[in-house]
């Protein structure tokens, strides 16, 4: 690791129940410099959350079982501090995360529409990281 010698890599924490998203997702940011796990299943996503561990968590909104929504809400519970970033096909969940990020005033939720090209993701993960 050239001059990051007592750097560690940015965590980030994925979840989609699209394995291909995921996959993509993780080779995009791992090529950007991150490091990332990921789940396609929010209920072993939370049950395997480890609270102060995670840089950024990306969430996809739609997801069985736990939505993005839920699986926030529990993830916070856990760790009040960590970043999110909602992901999303569906323009209809704009109003929503509006709504979410308005309930918690201290913390504005920025989401991504997905498709998504994978430098413009790289770009806005390094954005947010680097601004909170």
């Amino acid at each position: 690791m050239h001059n990051q010698k007592n750097k560690r890599r940015k965590r980030i924490l994925l979840v989609d129940d699209e394995h291909d998203i995921c996959m993509t997702f993780q080779t995009v940011l791992e090529d950007a410099g991150f490091e990332c796990n990921y789940y396609t299943d929010s209920v072993k996503a939370l049950q395997e959350f480890r609270p102060n561990y995670y840089d950024l968590v990306l969430l996809d909104v739609k997801m069985p079982v736990l939505n993005g929504f839920e699986l926030c809400k529990k993830m916070r519970e856990l760790d009040k501090s960590i970043q999110l970033i909602f992901t999303t096909a569906g323009g209809e969940y704009r109003e929503e995360i509006g709504r979410q990020s308005y309930r918690e005033s201290n913390n504005k939720f920025i989401y991504i529409q997905k498709p998504i090209g994978n430098e413009e993701l790289a770009q806005i993960v390094k954005f947010h990281i680097s601004n909170n």
